[in-house]
């Protein structure tokens, strides 16, 4: 009777294994598998690029679900929508994914993609390096006249390669015509939402998101320390136009006076900076130095 039982237990426990064995997660390919690429813009989105047992590649959504059939020696994610394809022997095209109809459109007036400005409205260069905005891959929304273009908060700074100036637009991509003449601008701190801008006499200030000059034009740098961007070392030029250098923090105070002849961050030590005063250079951690103040 124990043999029988026993038995009776062997047959189940291997019909049970069996048919696990010929389980299929749904969606799978018992001829394909798809094996995820690596990379910077891999980490979010929408979707993803793969590669299939033949080392073909494609594009699938977050579920895994196919978007573009492996059908490329190379694909390279730019962003959800533009992408790098690869034949051999064939020149890269700077391709957009039109979802709807599961294919890439070759855009052959555009090389390379920028940023996302909302929904799908991008920056992205054209072949003469210029950038400009368009919508859906195609759609020209500013035209390709700029050396660069980058977004503060709900606004869009561009820089005009042929005034040499600075174009301000608002959220809705409007241009602005009444603001103060600029000639460069470059994040300064995103954490405290500040600009650093440029005038047309080469003075720079600080400007908010919001597109208020905080601080007036007057220094000669203002550059943020790496390793705390509430600190900001300034410089500027004293009566016979030789620069003196302090530090400012967020709230705009000096807490370091512009009487120094230097102040870098060092090249040796991180955390340090080399302080110049007189004949006398010295490399000190930044945070003993602003306890000077």
């Amino acid at each position: 009777m124990k043999k029988i039982l026993i038995a009776s237990i062997l047959i189940i426990s291997i019909g049970s294994c069996s048919q696990k064995k010929n389980n299929k997660i749904a969606g799978e390919s018992s001829d394909s598998k798809k094996t995820q690429i690596k990379g910077e813009n891999q980490k979010d989105g929408l979707y993803k690029t793969f590669e299939n047992d033949d080392h073909k590649y494609g594009i699938i959504d977050e579920k895994g679900n196919i978007v573009i059939e492996p059908n490329y020696d190379g694909l390279e994610k730019r962003s959800d929508f533009y992408y790098l394809t690869h034949a051999d022997n064939k020149k890269d095209n700077f391709v957009w994914l039109d979802v709807q109809n599961k294919k890439l459109i070759i855009l052959p007036k555009f090389a390379e993609y920028h940023l996302n400005i909302k929904n799908n409205i991008d920056v992205v260069y054209d072949n003469d390096q210029k950038m400009g905005v368009v919508q859906n891959g195609s759609k020209i929304i500013i035209p390709f006249i700029y050396q660069s273009i980058e977004k503060f908060g709900k606004h869009i700074f561009a820089k005009n390669v042929e005034t040499s100036s600075v174009d301000l637009f608002d959220d809705a991509l409007k241009k602005i015509d009444d603001h103060v003449a600029l000639k460069d601008a470059i994040l300064l701190s995103d954490q405290s939402k500040l600009v650093v801008v440029t005038d047309l006499k080469d003075k720079m200030g600080i400007m908010n998101f919001d597109l208020k000059l905080v601080v007036p034009f007057e220094y000669s740098s203002i550059v943020p320390y790496t390793f705390d961007d509430k600190y900001f070392i300034i410089s500027k030029k004293n009566i016979e136009g030789k620069p003196l250098f302090g530090i400012m923090d967020d709230k705009f105070n000096i807490i370091i006076p512009l009487t120094y002849d230097f102040i870098d961050e060092s090249d040796s030590a991180e955390k340090e900076l080399d302080v110049t005063e007189g004949k006398s250079t010295i490399s000190v951690l930044f945070t003993d130095f602003i306890k000077k103040k």
